[in-house]
């Protein structure tokens, strides 16, 4: 992006960092998600320990999201509200 269409507010309005977590916090979702349809099919320990294992991330990335916001480091900056 060019500095020019930045300024004119064509860029994202969320910081690179919040976009990550986002990001990351989605995929640990679909995960679960995932998880919970595999489990349908199995009787196996696998899926309920490797959901265990997402909570324990999503937690952590939904924690890590609400600093961003509290910190005031979820937009960039000059970014105004909708």
């Amino acid at each position: 992006m060019t500095q020019s269409s930045s300024q004119h507010g064509m860029g994202s309005p969320i910081s690179n960092e919040a976009y990550n977590v986002i990001t990351a916090l989605q995929s640990k979702l679909e995960a679960l998600e995932a998880y919970r349809t595999y489990s349908k099919d199995s009787q196996s320990d696998l899926w309920r320990h490797l959901t265990d294992q997402e909570l324990q991330s999503v937690d952590r990335l939904a924690g890590e999201l609400e600093r961003l916001v509290r910190d005031g480091q979820f937009r960039v900056r000059g970014s105004k509200a909708a």
